[in-house]
């Protein structure tokens, strides 16, 4: 279970961490990012169809690779905080925190009493009751991660309530969303996005709560770290194989189109 920490320990530590937003139900895509040097993982529940099984694969993936699985639920009220808890993942992100009500209700679910009322369960974290269990309580309580994924203005007017409350570890702004929210759809770097970003590290600072980020361009992951960002999920699966899919399927059509050129300039001679 040491993978499952090294966020935590990281992030205790004052150390930036390294993170990879995951969609595809891939467990060797975790196992690359290990290699490649990531401490994190994020698996997304919320715009996928990942199951139960294909979660305990990857986090399973995750354990033997030596990154800590984070998994982004879909809200506050989702029974899949317990259920991804219990899996083993070294924490949640739960999206569309809009109120400090939305918060409470994430930290009511994903803790121990009496910060919380998780559901007891003797299972894969508590070695299947060959540990003493009280005190496992204790433990998880303590290193189990809840960041609040913020998405539009009432979270943000919210901020700094929802991160006062105990339970709570981090913050991130979801930037997509947040943008669509206020009549910008997708543009993520557009100035009030930007904004938003950083009056949430601001808050995350002042309360002293860990900023997670997600850059949107290579430029801005210097003023985040500078900001506080601790957590930097640096890129995301679907995109990075789009990209690099791409960039080959052009490389190669670049060359046969070069040759074809070179072969038609032949003849015309």
């Amino acid at each position: 279970m040491i993978a499952r920490l090294r966020l935590r320990r990281l992030l205790d530590q004052g150390q930036p961490a390294g993170g990879l937003f995951l969609s595809l139900s891939a467990p060797g895509i975790i196992e690359i990012a290990g290699v490649a040097g990531f401490d994190f993982v994020l698996i997304d529940l919320e715009h996928t169809l990942i199951g139960g099984r294909e979660l305990e694969e990857l986090i399973a993936a995750a354990d033997r690779s030596g990154l800590s699985a984070l998994v982004r639920v879909p809200e506050a009220r989702s029974e899949r905080i317990l259920q991804v808890l219990d899996a083993g993942a070294a924490g949640v992100v739960v999206s569309r925190v809009s109120n400090v009500e939305d918060a409470k209700e994430a930290i009511r679910r994903a803790r121990y009493a009496p910060l919380g009322e998780r559901g007891l369960n003797a299972g894969r974290l508590g070695r299947f009751g060959d540990c003493d269990l009280p005190v496992l309580l204790q433990q998880l309580n303590r290193e189990t991660l809840v960041v609040a994924l913020i998405e539009d203005p009432n979270g943000l007017a919210a901020a700094e309530m929802i991160a006062s409350l105990p339970g709570l570890d981090g913050l991130i702004l979801g930037a997509a969303d947040y943008s669509q929210s206020i009549g910008l759809p997708w543009q993520t770097t557009a100035e009030p996005v930007l904004e938003a970003n950083r009056r949430l590290a601001a808050i995350a600072r002042e309360t002293g709560r860990y900023f997670f980020a997600i850059p949107r361009r290579d430029e801005d992951i210097g003023d985040l770290i500078r900001d506080g960002a601790l957590g930097l999920i640096a890129t995301n699966d679907r995109g990075l194989l789009r990209q690099a899919l791409s960039a080959k399927n052009h490389l190669w059509r670049e060359i046969q189109r070069a040759q074809n050129l070179g072969r038609a300039g032949e003849k015309a001679s």
